[in-house]
């Protein structure tokens, strides 16, 4: 009895996480990507960064049906940056061109959190990226592609 039990819960959690990794390897869903610090260029400020940082993450989703998005959803954790600043937040619509969504003020810490609602937006990939009160990027997230 011990055995088949065992063998019951390796089993459903072998498929749970089968279905975990399926979900999430380019399918439909939140897609996530961490904030890293960037400099722009000097041609332009709306740069991707690597998707590896440490300052933070985006969370991307688009609802609706499959390849029938109807908005562009996310959240946007920004940590360890300047204490008590605002910055402000922008989504990539492709070509380096970020469109502004918002603000995001950080706390005595540096941590601060921004919502992004945008039905403009539909399935695609993009990308966050954070710019400073004189309009330069200071974090940008790596692209995700949201359907």
């Amino acid at each position: 009895m011990r055995k088949i039990m065992v063998g019951g819960v390796v089993g459903a959690l072998g498929v749970a996480t089968a279905f975990a990794v399926g979900a999430s390897a380019g399918g439909n869903g939140a897609e996530r990507s961490g904030l890293s610090p960037t400099s722009g260029s000097m041609t332009g400020q709306c740069q991707a960064g690597s998707g590896g940082g440490s300052n933070g993450f985006v969370i991307l989703n688009a609802p609706g049906a499959p390849g029938n998005a109807n908005k562009l959803v996310g959240e946007v954790s920004l940590k360890n940056a300047t204490p008590n600043t605002t910055y402000m937040v922008a989504v990539s619509v492709g070509d380096q061109n970020c469109m502004p969504e918002g603000t995001i003020t950080t706390n005595e810490v540096g941590n601060g959190n921004a919502h992004i609602a945008d039905s403009s937006l539909m399935n695609g990939s993009y990308y966050v990226v954070i710019t400073d009160a004189s309009g330069n990027e200071v974090y940008a997230s790596g692209p995700v592609a949201v359907n």
